[in-house]
């Protein structure tokens, strides 16, 4: 899967923690046990979307508390990945998807216990797919709580060239609850739908229906970069030339494009082999029918 031309597929690895050694003079407690492999308890699509954008890795250390019958019941991160993205999601799939046998003290009782074991999020190995013309939205149900209940990637490669295509999310498209309400304001209803949309164009038509007003939403915010391409596909010159709305969406567009490739069209190059873009981003909220 692909949005605003960044790959969406990566690998996520579970490192195990190595086991305590008992006393020689008193047998050790039992302690809750991993089902199956921790390994499996994550996915390569787990990896989530803005941490894959922006070349986000790291190795999250969690505590996982486990109650007696073997299921956790609350996730703590011991030591960070550095990145909130990273930590969000390992505390959310472990909760999901851990099995423990249930754990025993060493008369046989039944007691809560704790798993230790860290997650090692690591950027797929090769050369990263060059980004190309595109344009899409993750649109989303909001409640009046800031919790989203519904999410569909909708996609438009070109500039009205190709129809639509509709996926449903993954868990990596979820704003928290306090980002969800500033983008709600005064406007929060029972149920909200917010687009958050993406722009790569290199061809006027397409950044110009980026930036076009769409009717019963409200924009609130946005943020423009501009940019220029070489040949080789790298970037010569990028600068951040709009910000509107909300100032926490702001975002370092060109700091995280240096070291990538571009496939401008053929069309976008001029005479002296430099191709112009625009990267586009906003969020609209539906305030009308």
């Amino acid at each position: 899967m692909k949005f605003g031309g960044f790959s969406l597929a990566a690998w996520s690895m579970v490192s195990l923690a190595l086991p305590a050694i008992a006393s020689a003079a008193e047998p050790a407690p039992l302690v809750a046990t991993p089902i199956g492999s921790p390994a499996d308890w994550l996915a390569p699509q787990d990896y989530p979307a803005v941490a894959l954008r922006y070349d986000m890795a790291g190795v999250t250390a969690f505590a996982l508390t486990v109650d007696t019958s073997g299921k956790p019941s609350r996730c703590d991160i011991v030591k960070s990945s550095g990145f909130d993205a990273l930590d969000r999601a390992t505390c959310e799939r472990l909760m999901a998807n851990a099995k423990f046998t249930p754990p025993h003290d060493r008369k046989g009782k039944l007691v809560e216990s704790t798993y230790r074991n860290s997650v090692r999020w690591v950027m797929p190995d090769g050369e990263q797919t060059p980004l190309s013309e595109s344009f899409g939205a993750a649109v989303l149900t909001v409640d009046q709580s800031g919790k989203m209940t519904s999410c569909k990637m909708v996609m438009q490669l070109t500039a009205g060239t190709a129809p639509p295509s509709e996926n449903s999310c993954g868990n990596d498209v979820r704003p928290s609850e306090a980002a969800a309400l500033e983008i709600l304001g005064n406007h929060a209803a029972a149920s909200n739908e917010v687009q958050l949309q993406q722009a790569l164009a290199f061809s006027p038509d397409l950044r110009t229906r980026a930036l076009a007003p769409v009717a019963g939403y409200e924009q609130r915010a946005l943020n423009v970069y501009r940019f220029t391409v070489t040949k080789d596909g790298k970037v010569a010159q990028c600068s951040y030339v709009e910000q509107r709305g909300i100032d926490n969406f702001a975002a370092d567009f060109c700091g995280q494009v240096r070291e990538r490739t571009f496939d401008p069209p053929f069309s976008a190059y001029s005479k002296d082999g430099v191709a112009e873009g625009w990267h586009v981003e906003r969020i609209l909220l539906k305030t009308g029918g």
